[in-house]
């Protein structure tokens, strides 16, 4: 998934979780939206989605099928139409005296990416530098000499060693440090208000036995990853101040529903003032107060139904609004995958016009078009079969291959290729221009992207890609025949047998692209008007 998909997908479920949490903030425990801003950040920092049928992108993909009617993107001249885009290039010949010069892959860097680069470095001066400027004056702390916190400190021990002390410079308690964590209390804390010490000590205890100061460093690195996006900014505030609220929560837990008055009481006198203070901190009372002092004084014993009830809500906002949509298109387990039948890479003796694809786009009696309009459908722009690989490429533009016959899909990174290094270079190295060599070239100079493909064996493949489809110029070392379907093409080379054919329908149909009836239908009479209008189709029985 790109950083644009994580942001948009995990926006999805801020908004659902701002929502609930509107309803819901004072009625069920603070834990409940704690765990879904977790799954936010999770969602917002790896690169990883999980698949459910019931998920909202599963549905809207659904509604999007139900009311969308795919429409072919129609060429700018009649002319060229007619003879199209070709989608696959034919093998190389032994005409070829000049070798093919491979390309250099792009060297620079996107502006988009200098653009998040700027904003990225921005955004972590901004919380960064505010809490090396605080660090320093942290340090200026003494130690307390107080029995009470001794006493208190000595029978409240945590795994981590935590230092307690006192500052001059700040007006309202707050921890800070996450393997060395310190607490630092104003000078102006009542020292022989012992109630108020021992709230204020529980509280920033809490925050420390939760590593609050971590969790509050990882929402920091969301907004810096996603600084472009104001729902990101909005999980950084409400998460913070539920980390509070939580905090809040545990204390009046702990301690007795009878300390909720003289709580809220400690968190006014306590009040921070208004000066500066790093966003890394946990202190105690830097969110909005009045949202605080509600949730204290609402804070009620946990019961069962409660309970069943936020786990349940949190489970179905996971499930719906946390999951991506549902990928049709991977094969089911236990389905048999059809097997291609092996055929010759080399045809000896073939001649050029026998391996010429065959620009099946425009043959009305069997409706390419049809196909077309169901390819554009589903989630590909082009899916590719010769006898070596499956090939498909996804509506994002990422390249999927198969070498199992359809069994296992795996993502293929590709190279960048400069469009204007690849227009002179195609017009120089493409020996069998099958497609209009014009229109490619139009395509590349109004902004078509290329990618390069490399394989083991030598095959090379580059992808032209743009909002009227794929175009896949394949450079090879030896002759394979090849069948391939796209948003504006259907291509079939002349030398293939019989079965292959049937084989790319047999994965148009797991792919979800065609229906089997109709699979069936088009591939019988796509075989007789094959043998009966091309003389040169080799049917390899």
């Amino acid at each position: 998934m790109s950083l644009l998909q994580m942001s948009i997908s995990a926006s999805v479920l801020i908004l659902a979780v701002i929502f609930l949490r509107s309803l819901f903030i004072h009625k069920l425990p603070k834990m409940t939206f704690l765990f879904l801003w977790g799954v936010a950040l999770i969602q917002l920092l790896v690169p990883v989605s999980v698949q459910s049928q019931f998920s909202i992108f599963t549905a809207a993909e659904q509604l999007s099928e139900m009311f969308t009617v795919p429409k072919l993107i129609p060429t700018p001249e009649s002319s060229t139409f007619i003879n199209g885009t070709t989608v696959i290039m034919p093998p190389i010949t032994e005409d070829l005296t000049e070798p093919l010069a491979p390309l250099k892959t792009a060297s620079q860097i996107s502006p988009i990416v200098w653009v998040w680069l700027v904003g990225f470095m921005g955004c972590a001066i901004f919380f960064i530098i505010p809490h090396v400027r605080y660090r320093k004056i942290y340090k200026m702390a003494v130690p307390i000499r107080n029995d009470f916190i001794r006493k208190w400190q000595h029978s409240n021990l945590l795994w981590r060693d935590v230092q307690i002390l006192q500052l001059d410079n700040i007006s309202t308690p707050l921890t800070y440090g996450i393997f060395r964590p310190v607490v630092l209390l104003p000078k102006n804390v009542d020292y022989d208000d012992e109630k108020q010490l021992a709230l204020v000590l529980t509280h920033e205890f809490t925050h420390v036995k939760r590593f609050d100061t971590l969790k509050k460093w990882i929402l920091a690195a969301s907004v810096c990853a996603h600084w472009f996006n104001p729902f990101v900014w909005a999980m950084y505030i409400l998460a913070n101040r539920d980390i509070e609220l939580f905090c809040d929560e545990a204390v009046i837990r702990k301690l007795g529903e009878n300390t909720k008055s003289t709580y809220a009481r400690a968190l006014v006198r306590l009040e921070e003032k208004k000066i500066g203070l790093s966003p890394m901190i946990s202190s105690f009372s830097k969110n909005s107060t009045e949202e605080r002092i509600i949730s204290i004084m609402k804070t009620k014993k946990i019961t069962i139904p409660t309970m069943l009830l936020a786990t349940g809500l949190a489970a179905g906002v996971v499930i719906i609004f946390a999951t991506s949509a549902l990928d049709k298109t991977e094969a089911p387990t236990g389905v048999d995958h059809p097997v291609a039948e092996v055929v010759p890479a080399l045809y000896h003796g073939a001649t050029t016009t026998e391996l010429m694809p065959h620009d099946l786009t425009f043959n009305k009696k069997y409706d390419v078009p049809k196909m077309i309009d169901s390819l554009m459908a589903s989630k590909y722009r082009a899916v590719y079969m010769d006898n070596e690989i499956y090939l498909r490429v996804m509506t994002d533009n990422t390249i999927q291959i198969s070498k199992d016959n359809g069994a296992v899909w795996k993502k293929y990174d590709t190279d960048e290729i400069d469009a204007k290094d690849f227009a002179k270079w195609l017009l120089i190295n493409d020996p069998i221009p099958g497609y209009s060599m014009e229109e490619v070239q139009s395509r590349l100079a109004n902004g078509a992207e290329v990618k390069h493909l490399v394989f083991e064996n030598g095959k090379e493949m580059y992808f032209i890609i743009d909002r009227n489809g794929v175009q896949i110029e394949l450079v090879q070392p030896e002759k394979i025949s090849s069948v391939l379907i796209d948003g504006q093409r259907m291509m079939i080379t002349s030398a293939i047998s019989a079965q292959m054919l049937k084989s790319f329908y047999d994965l148009l149909v797991s792919n979800n692209i065609l229906s089997e009836t109709f699979a069936k239908q088009d591939y019988s009479e796509r075989m007789k008007y094959l043998e009966k209008n091309l003389p040169n189709f080799i049917v390899m029985k």
